[in-house]
C-alpha cells in the first residue's frame, strides 16, 4: 500500500492536478465573465485633493485628535 505515491513525478502530477488546474480554471473563468460584462470592476471613490494632507474620513494618524 505504500508503494503507490513512491514516485516523485507522480506526486508532482498529483499537486499539479489538485491545486494548479482548478486555479487556472477559476482565472480563466473570472476572465470570460469580464470580458462578456457580466462582472463589472469595483467602484473606486474619488479622492478630493485640496493641497492638505489632513486625512477627513475618521481614520486614525497624528492628526486624529486634533479639530
Amino acid at each position: 500500500m505504500g508503494n503507490s505515491l513512491d514516485s516523485p513525478i507522480l506526486v508532482v502530477l498529483l499537486f499539479i492536478l489538485r491545486c494548479l488546474v482548478p486555479l487556472i480554471i477559476l482565472l480563466g473563468l473570472s476572465y470570460l465573465l469580464r470580458k462578456l460584462g457580466l462582472v463589472s470592476e469595483p467602484y473606486k471613490k474619488p479622492t478630493q485633493d485640496n493641497g492638505n494632507n489632513h486625512n477627513h474620513n475618521g481614520e486614525g494618524g497624528l492628526e486624529h485628535g486634533k479639530p
